[in-house]
């Protein structure tokens, strides 16, 4: 992932979103549910966002595309914190 893709406007945009890690479509993306992000803009396709687990884990991903209440985010494995990579990776 490109640093300086575009400046984030942390005031107005939704930047960390909750992921299932184990959970991933055939591309290896993660489909993130945006129906409950309040109060701040949900992220589009093209923006950098953060994914972080119930278990505190987490990394960088791109959007790939908005689909009505669902996101479907690219994680950046190369940023990955927080323990060994989940299984459904590093098989």
């Amino acid at each position: 992932m490109a640093q300086g893709d575009q400046m984030i406007d942390f005031r107005t945009r939704e930047l960390v979103l909750r992921a299932d890690f184990d959970l991933l479509d055939d591309d290896g993306c993660s489909w993130i549910s945006l129906r409950f992000v309040q109060n701040l803009r949900a992220p589009e396709e093209g923006e950098t966002v953060y994914l972080l687990d119930g278990n505190g884990r987490g990394c960088v991903g791109k959007v790939e595309r908005v689909e009505g209440h669902y996101a479907c985010v690219r994680p950046d494995w190369s940023t990955f914190t927080g323990g060994p990579l989940p299984s459904a990776v590093s098989s």
